[in-house]
């Protein structure tokens, strides 16, 4: 059996790991899979893909506009078997495509912030202090990227890393907002509040809340693991802790819904300033 590149060139069939990127082999932490997280990656560009496949028979406009992308920049296709793209991309969610990507860059804090800190207005940072689940890290940097956040920072132990699953929750935030690996959280808070920062965590406990306090700017948001929350140690480094008011039953949220309730909260605040004061919104620029 043979499988065929759109563009009429044939190769033979030999086993899965012959036909795999070499650093996708390496690691599936470079393989990225759907429609739109791919389409986000080729529109952007800020990635190298090396090459993409598809599954056989799968047809629709989404991915004919990624055929386009990819042609556009001269990203190889290849058409494909499912059970193929299932081995893969590790999951059976793929939505009928996979792209074999360069590695996501991880920034270290000094080129983060050197990045935000030439912009005006200074972008937000979110700090997230042992958030595991790579949903959910991937959600939050959806969100960020969705309300303007400029980076976020996490620990380099005890948290989850830039995996395929955040890649894919992520949907294509990645391509927008710098992500850096610290040593020490309670340190690099520290230096932030230098370089002009304020700290405000999230806290279920706390008593002010995020819709009564008047955040400072530029802000750097505090997000814990949804078990522990914020550990005591980085808690006592936060200029301010806020709590997002509820009225069910369920006193507390899952740790990316707080997140993107705390980034509308905030974002949603300056965007009426601005409209309100007639000052053009920053242009949204890639990485």
């Amino acid at each position: 059996m043979r499988h065929h590149k759109v563009r009429h060139k044939v190769r033979p069939d030999h086993a899965l790991a012959s036909v795999i990127p070499r650093s996708s082999r390496r690691d599936r932490d470079h393989v990225l899979c759907g429609i739109h997280a791919i389409q986000e990656a080729l529109r952007v560009g800020t990635r190298r893909i090396e090459s993409i496949w598809l599954a056989e028979g799968r047809e629709g406009k989404r991915l004919r506009q990624v055929k386009a992308l990819a042609a556009a920049r001269g990203t190889p296709i290849e058409i494909v078997a499912d059970p193929r793209l299932i081995e893969a991309a590790g999951t059976t969610v793929h939505q009928g495509i996979v792209a074999f990507m360069a590695s996501p860059p991880l920034l270290t804090f000094d080129e983060l912030t050197t990045r935000l800190t030439l912009q005006n207005p200074i972008p937000h940072i979110v700090v997230l202090d042992g958030v595991k689940d790579p949903r959910n890290l991937g959600a939050i940097i959806r969100s960020a990227a969705a309300f303007g956040i400029g980076g976020v920072i996490v620990p380099g132990r005890r948290a989850v890393g830039i995996t395929a699953t955040v890649t894919k929750a992520a949907a294509g935030g990645l391509e927008h907002v710098g992500v850096a690996e610290v040593t020490n959280l309670s340190q690099s808070l520290e230096r932030l509040k230098r370089l002009g920062f304020w700290i405000v965590g999230a806290d279920e406990q706390a008593e002010i809340s995020c819709r009564t306090f008047a955040f400072p700017t530029p802000l750097v948001f505090v997000l814990g693991d949804e078990g522990s929350g914020i550990s005591p140690l980085v808690k006592h480094h936060c200029d301010a802790l806020v709590s997002i008011p509820v009225c069910g039953p369920l006193r507390s949220l899952n740790v990316a819904v707080a997140a993107a309730v705390l980034f509308y909260e905030v974002m949603g605040r300056e965007l009426r300033q601005r409209v309100a004061s007639a000052i053009p919104l920053p242009e949204t620029s890639s990485l």
